[in-house]
């Protein structure tokens, strides 16, 4: 479950509000205690939930008890798959919306699109630990447009990893980086999607 200050994050980004200070900005708040709210450092009670609720459209008992999710924002995502001790994704194929294997709190900015996967082990050290959540955009992108970034990356043979996405030693191929196991050099790409956000457990 969300607590009331990651609800309050979601309520933002879903209401067009890039950041906390554009969002205090816009409606006359202390950017201050604003972004203390935000970031959990200071409780949100009754009479701020309310101004929040209304500026944002959405309800102050969902603010405050996650009760009751407004249209357009989702309360959860499904969870699409595990990443292993070996780094590796397993992934389910098909309709994700009928193969899921559980549900996650909803990131900030979730859409339709939004899935997750839930580690196992150890082996990706410092980025991912046991335990977290990771969220990506279930939306494939062209693997040249995601060089140096932390993806979601299925390869022809079938293997799925979240690696770093490097370019290999030829047109057409490509390395997997890894914080501490051994590069995965030049193979083929079948796609690949950013990791979009990481829950700690």
């Amino acid at each position: 479950m969300l607590e009331p200050h990651e609800r309050l994050v979601l309520a933002r980004t879903k209401a067009g509000h890039e950041t906390a200070a554009d969002a205090a900005r816009a409606f006359g708040w202390s950017p201050i205690t604003y972004r203390a709210h935000e970031s959990g450092l200071r409780g949100l009670r009754r009479d701020a939930a309310a101004r929040y609720a209304a500026a944002f459209g959405v309800s102050e008992a969902w603010l405050l008890t996650g009760q009751g999710a407004p249209a357009g924002i989702r309360s959860t995502v499904p969870v699409v798959g595990y990443v292993g001790a070996g780094a590796e994704v397993h992934l389910f194929d098909g309709d994700l919306s009928s193969e899921q294997i559980d549900e996650a709190d909803a990131p900030p900015a979730a859409d339709e699109h939004t899935v997750a996967v839930i580690v196992r082990g150890d082996s990706m050290v410092p980025a991912f630990r046991d335990r977290d959540v990771i969220y990506y955009r279930n939306v494939r992108a062209e693997p040249d447009q995601l060089i140096g970034r932390e993806c979601v990356i299925r390869l022809a043979d079938g293997r799925t990893f979240v690696k770093i996405l490097m370019r290999g030693n030829g047109p057409g191929f490509f390395t997997l980086f890894s914080y501490n196991a051994p590069l995965i050099s030049d193979v083929v790409v079948e796609w690949a999607v950013p990791v979009k956000w990481v829950m700690r457990d």
